[in-house]
């Protein structure tokens, strides 16, 4: 019924706001870029103490059938379907729906170079906050680098728009783990690999006000890629505390998608809280 579905749209707009929200509080300007030659290599675990640079290993990602469940603080939960598709080094494209094989679209979300927009398809409205605007008005310094890493099982150093190397971090040995960590003012990131050298999991953090952990599991092989299909983020600040679950039903790489993204002229631009105001 209509409840529901609003319900249901509520907690696709709640995940927007969450994505759009999951950058740590800072004020540090972006680092110096490094050579083109640096930009092209990823770090992964080469052994239990060593990164070696390999090349990315996709062109786009494409995962239709997604499962997106948000938990509340007080353990709520509220489950979504959709898909995300990425163009690498593009845009990320996150479709909302309410039930898999539906072709209604509640909402759709996309991230690129210059931020993060949110489109309400029910009400006919819109909502954008360029990277820029975000830090002037949340003191975040956010940018596109790092949601595809987060995304895409990849290291990354928070607000850099290069890919790290092994000097980058200091590396520690714990237990079965290894630790990847680093701190850049009052940002301090970390990631951790398993004895398989699969990047399992990261956190960041901007003093004690904001942090974010998130987790992969279920990993699988895609066209010699071992990636995983459930990504889990848990988004903590002084007075809130969020959840989102994602669960990849399939996952495609290289797959020549649609990534246009256009909004209609006749959608009306509002506030972050117009478009929540009514739910």
């Amino acid at each position: 019924d209509m409840n529901s579905l609003n319900c249901k749209y509520f907690g696709a707009v709640l995940l927007a706001a969450t994505m759009l929200l999951s950058g740590c509080a800072t004020q540090r300007q972006a680092s110096a870029s490094k050579s083109d030659a640096h930009q092209k290599q990823a770090a992964t675990i080469n052994d239990a103490n060593h990164v070696k640079e390999v090349n990315v290993g996709f062109r786009t990602l494409s995962m239709d059938k997604t499962t997106f469940t948000l938990v509340n603080a007080s353990g709520n939960q509220t489950s979504l379907n959709g898909s995300i598709r990425i163009a690498r080094d593009s845009i990320i494209i996150c479709s909302i729906t309410p039930f898999l094989g539906v072709n209604m679209e509640f909402a759709r979300i996309a991230i690129n170079k210059q931020g993060v927009t949110i489109m309400d398809r029910i009400n006919k409205r819109y909502f954008s906050c360029s990277f820029a605007e975000a830090q002037a008005r949340f003191g975040m310094a956010m940018n596109y680098n790092a949601f595809e890493s987060i995304f895409t099982d990849r290291v990354f150093i928070y607000n850099s728009p290069y890919i790290p190397l092994q000097s980058d971090f200091k590396v520690t040995n714990i237990a079965d783990q290894v630790l990847f960590a680093r701190s850049d003012d009052k940002v301090s990131q970390e990631f951790y690999f398993d004895n398989l050298k699969k990047l399992i999991g990261g956190m960041i953090s901007a003093g004690n006000q904001y942090s974010m952990r998130w987790s992969y599991s279920d990993f699988a092989q895609y066209n010699s890629v071992n990636f995983p299909k459930q990504l889990s983020l848990k988004i903590a600040g002084p007075d809130f505390h969020r959840q989102v679950d994602i669960q990849y039903k399939n996952v495609e790489l290289d797959r020549d998608r649609n990534f246009e993204f256009k909004i209609p002229a006749s959608y009306k631009q509002v506030t972050m809280d117009e478009l929540l105001g009514s739910f």
